[in-house]
């Protein structure tokens, strides 16, 4: 007899998912799970949106800079360099530096080597404000002659200080 109590606690448990609310809970709870794996899929396998623009066509490569690090963006090096292609500036606005001799031009949609090109014969920026060029590209000469293009993929925030950037370069 000592197996009744724990029995009618079982039948009062699946009882429960056999009314209305039980359904719906049960729903809900079915629903949000499906919609949490989708979101960790995507946020894995970097499904998630990249503000329309895809990746452009060449060798892709990612650097992470603190503020006042250089980038030479031909060799994938960061730090206090010489002939840095850009920096990352020490300011309180998150700003990317030009080198001495480079300079940056933003541009609409992908890039290629032909549209850097023509923004780069049209546009010499020497710098650009990190926010302003969040979700979009910029292209850049570099001290080689070479053209490249660079997005910004996390901007620095709460929690880190780094400017984390992908980029392609032709030659």
């Amino acid at each position: 007899m000592p197996d009744e109590p724990s029995s009618d606690r079982k039948g009062g448990f699946l009882a429960f998912w056999t009314t209305l609310p039980g359904i719906l809970t049960g729903l809900a709870t079915l629903i949000t799970a499906i919609i949490g794996a989708v979101g960790l899929w995507k946020s894995q396998s970097g499904g998630g949106d990249n503000g329309g623009a895809q990746a452009p066509m060449g060798v892709s490569h990612q650097l992470s800079l603190a503020p006042g690090d250089g980038a030479d963006l031909e060799k994938g090096q960061i730090g206090s360099l010489v002939n840095a292609d850009l920096a990352f500036g020490p300011e309180s606005t998150p700003t990317l530096r030009a080198g001495a001799s480079t300079f940056f031009a933003p541009v609409e949609g992908t890039p290629n080597k032909a549209r850097c090109t023509a923004a780069l014969s049209s546009r010499h920026d020497t710098s650009e404000i990190v926010s302003q060029v969040e979700k979009s590209w910029v292209c850049v000469s570099t001290v080689e002659g070479k053209v490249a293009g660079l997005r910004i993929i996390k901007a620095p925030g709460i929690g880190s200080a780094k400017l984390v950037l992908a980029y392609v370069i032709w030659p």
